[in-house]
């Protein structure tokens, strides 16, 4: 039992050591382990015999599949079962008589109920929570790895983070955000500055006050997670605001049940209407996974292209929108804040709206930093991280 970690998986990560099967058999054409803490799990024999991770049926270096689901017969059974010197579970298949080595701790993890065991849960806030975003205070202006998957957690369970005391260099945000994952560019700058200009082809490079928005809902998937970096904050006022969407829309579900309903299903425009570029996207304010769980939030109120409804139900439209936009920029949900030369704040630009209040560049200059990166970029760092304290606590 104790070369459990010998026996293979169909991935290349480290699944430690819980439970021990104890027992194994064949029910009708399924597979009934019981575990070594009186758990019973169940496997569909389609869904074994597609992860068998043989070198017939794995590629060991790119860990894809080198068996076709097609190739698997629909009424394929298992033969025989047992539990080998190791643990692990082999499974000896009708027909060609193939055999199957499963490692324990691997099935365990993917047993049904045991998926989410490891999935940080999103907390919802307002402003009776927070006063500023959660934050660190970097030493010497470094940000360590340990460091990095706290402000990534924190990203992921709030929505927000800010880390402190970082210089103001001006390649400090992309090499942070290539830190994260790719960078996501989109029809502005790769890596964009927030200062006041001329001619400027967005409300967010003048000096204007800016409501509760999210960015780019222009485009079919706009950007997961923005990051922004102060380099000057030497201007009077220009406070920044962050607020919940996903608080908002809960709340709303309850209160207003007829609003959300209409904020869940009615499609705004939003669309790049000074040029060049014509970029336009139709979606709902609050878009909904298939669990009907808010999964993103649209709205940049200074870019809404006109609506497109029934005239009978624009009083309805209207009043949900409104709704959502009161409180979004209400004291009761939205945190105000100054930015300080070496903060940096990091936020999923698709749960959480930003905004600013108007600054005054005759007192002073203001200049902020900013990038993209995705949402499965940060899931992805936070799971490598993850894997290699695993690694590292069975060393």
């Amino acid at each position: 039992m104790n070369s459990i970690n010998t026996v293979p998986t169909p991935d290349n990560l480290y699944w430690p050591p819980r439970k021990s099967i104890t027992s194994v058999q064949i029910k009708h054409k399924s597979v009934i382990t019981q575990w070594s803490d009186n758990q019973h799990s169940t496997f569909h024999p389609i869904w074994l015999r597609d992860n068998c991770c043989c070198e017939k049926c794995l590629n060991f270096i790119t860990r894809e599949h080198l068996l076709d689901l097609r190739d698997i017969p629909l009424d394929i059974r298992p033969e025989s079962v047992n539990i080998d010197e190791q643990g692990a579970l082999v499974v000896t298949w009708s027909g060609d008589g193939h055999i199957s080595r499963y490692n324990p701790s691997w099935l365990f993890a993917h047993s049904t109920d045991k998926n989410a065991e490891n999935s940080v849960e999103k907390l919802l806030w307002d402003a009776s929570d927070f006063s500023e975003p959660p934050s660190f205070k970097t030493v010497d202006g470094l940000i360590n790895e340990e460091l990095l998957y706290k402000a990534l957690q924190t990203t992921l369970r709030f929505g927000m983070v800010r880390l402190r005391g970082l210089t103001t260099d001006k390649s400090l945000v992309e090499k942070f955000a290539l830190r994260v994952g790719p960078i996501r560019e989109t029809h502005f700058d790769r890596i964009f500055d927030v200062i006041s200009k001329a001619n400027s082809d967005t409300l967010a490079n003048t000096s204007h006050y800016l409501a509760a928005h999210t960015d780019i809902p222009t485009r079919e998937s706009p950007p997961g997670i923005q990051i922004l970096h102060c380099r000057i904050a030497e201007a009077k006022g220009g406070h920044s605001t962050l607020t919940d969407g996903f608080k908002i829309a809960k709340d709303i579900e309850k209160e207003f049940p007829h609003h959300y309903e209409t904020l869940t299903k009615t499609k705004w425009c939003y669309a790049n209407r000074a040029g060049p570029t014509d970029y336009r996207w139709e979606a709902p304010t609050i878009g909904l996974d298939d669990q009907d769980e808010p999964f993103e939030v649209r709205l940049l109120p200074f870019s809404r292209a006109p609506l497109k409804a029934r005239y009978e139900d624009m009083d309805d439209i209207y009043a949900a929108l409104r709704c959502f936009m009161e409180k979004a920029n209400s004291t009761q949900y939205q945190i105000k804040f100054p930015f300080k030369a070496g903060d940096l704040i990091m936020f999923d630009n698709r749960r959480i709206l930003h905004g600013r209040g108007e600054f005054y560049p005759k007192t002073g200059d203001r200049a902020l930093r900013g990038t993209y990166v995705e949402r499965d970029d940060m899931m992805s760092k936070i799971r490598e991280y993850e894997q290699k304290l695993l690694k590292e606590s069975k060393e």
